[in-house]
């Protein structure tokens, strides 16, 4: 298994505590690794930033020096899933500690998928009309076209504090988590 491939298992490992939902969702997350990660607001850069600090963290994990990682894996942008795993582990490291880490990232991810409305695209590899619709849906998701509640973008709330299209991840996570998990951690 070459280093990407590792890398690759490492973070959907960190994802999905129920290991047979990793072969469902193959398709899907191997698409998800395919989309190079495009932000539109300043602060988004950050969630980039945090996908090229999670290959370094999967680096250390595996005993990989930083110019490997550099020369192998920091070559190319990051990937969406990359931003997504990133995010994720962030706020367990940040946020979530103390909690079932592992069963609560499997969660936010689903929830992730299911507010992109890609939740039927599951049980193999995409057909090219699901590429079409998953492309469809991801654009739709770096172009901010989706609702006020973030329904079509990565976190729908139910109270947004304004509107999701003109909020970063950052916050949009946090207030979904606050939904989510009912004000226990924020």
């Amino acid at each position: 298994m070459d280093l990407k491939e590792q890398y690759f298992d490492w973070m959907i490992n960190r994802i999905f505590y129920d290991k047979s939902l990793i072969k469902l969702y193959c398709g899907l997350l191997a698409y998800l690794n395919s989309i190079v990660f495009l932000w539109q607001i300043d602060m988004d850069e950050n969630r980039q930033k945090d996908a090229q600090d999670l290959r370094y963290m999967f680096g250390d994990d595996y005993g990989y020096s930083e110019g490997q990682i550099c020369r192998e894996l920091d070559i190319e942008p990051p990937t969406l899933l990359e931003v997504i795993v990133a995010l994720i582990i962030r706020a367990q490291e940040n946020i979530l500690a103390g909690t079932d880490d592992i069963c609560i990232n499997q969660e936010i991810f689903i929830d992730i998928i299911t507010n992109l409305k890609l939740e039927n695209l599951v049980g193999g590899f995409l057909s090219n009309n699901e590429i079409d619709y998953a492309n469809t849906c991801i654009n739709n998701l770096f172009n901010h076209a989706y609702s006020y509640y973030g329904e079509g973008g990565l976190f729908k709330v139910d109270n947004p504090k304004q509107d999701m299209r003109n909020t970063e991840i950052w916050y949009q996570f946090m207030w979904y988590l606050d939904e989510k998990l009912g004000g226990k951690y924020l």
